[in-house]
């Protein structure tokens, strides 16, 4: 049996929850990664459950909000309510965000170290941290920014890490490599690729929409090398396709079919190939 195929919801943030599972259903992936958006708080975990039956599609990871609610960017709010979510809609996987703190003195730091350790020793669910991505120059000075420092932090809590590539292709290693460098530990793979074009205006905020997270195949990284490598290996996760809505063209439900489309057949390709 292949990888199991997910999709992050994320990508159409701004289509109701049934639309986004009717769409993801059609177009053959195994399950979801469920990011928490107004809808799913204000309609809670059951209607999650309903249309996860509904649409044979479970949630295979949980991801924080894309867009800032107040209070919600605090590690101490945000994440009891991921891990209460994740149990009860029988996931066992939560995506977190590292820190942009470049101190372990930093309050921020201490606080997200003390809660992540609080709330991972009080669930069954694994907390995985996410590598994040290079916007700019001074990114590369947070702690957990380094996949070298990532995977050393992992290691010395036992940490499981979700691997987002096109975050990875920002970095100064070759996918590969990123990726052997924190390999063992991985148990979930944002799959996306990663443009080099050029923009106007030049400004950090838009390289997430209009360069990072792309489909794959539309830029620069191997992702079919990667596949092919992930395939061969123990990974045994969900590929989880994170992908720009401008990439999926989200303004149209059926340029967005068309796209959901493309990408399952491309990266079933690369497993196969």
């Amino acid at each position: 049996m292949g990888l199991p195929l997910s999709f992050s919801t994320g990508t159409l943030y701004h289509f109701p929850l049934h639309t986004t599972f009717r769409l993801v259903h059609e177009a053959g992936f195994d399950g979801v990664e469920l990011v928490l958006g107004p809808e799913v708080i204000l309609r809670g975990a059951d209607y999650v459950r309903h249309l996860s039956r509904q649409y044979a599609l479970p949630v295979l990871s949980l991801h924080p909000p894309i867009l800032p609610y107040p209070g919600q960017g605090r590690p101490a709010r945000i994440l009891p309510r991921l891990v209460s979510l994740a149990e009860q809609v029988d996931c066992d996987l939560i995506v977190l965000h590292t820190p942009k703190t470049e101190s372990v003195d930093d309050p921020r730091w201490q606080q997200f170290v003390a809660v992540l350790l609080r709330e991972r020793s009080g669930t069954s669910v694994q907390i995985s941290l996410e590598n994040g991505g290079i916007l700019r120059n001074s990114d590369k000075g947070y702690i957990l920014h380094d996949l070298r420092r990532l995977r050393a932090f992992a290691d010395g809590h036992d940490l499981p890490l979700t691997f987002d590539t096109s975050h990875a292709g920002t970095s100064d290693d070759e996918l590969i490599e990123a990726y052997a460098a924190v390999d063992g530990r991985v148990v979930n793979v944002h799959l996306s690729d990663l443009a080099k074009r050029p923009l106007f205006p030049d400004w950090p905020p838009l390289y997430t929409f209009l360069r990072h997270h792309q489909l794959p195949g539309e830029g620069v990284l191997p992702l079919a090398e990667f596949m092919r490598m992930l395939a061969a290996s123990n990974y045994s996760g969900p590929v989880t396709l994170e992908v720009s809505p401008v990439a999926l063209k989200a303004w149209s439900p059926s340029r967005v079919r068309e796209g959901l489309a493309k990408a399952i057949a491309s990266v079933r390709r690369m497993l196969r190939s």
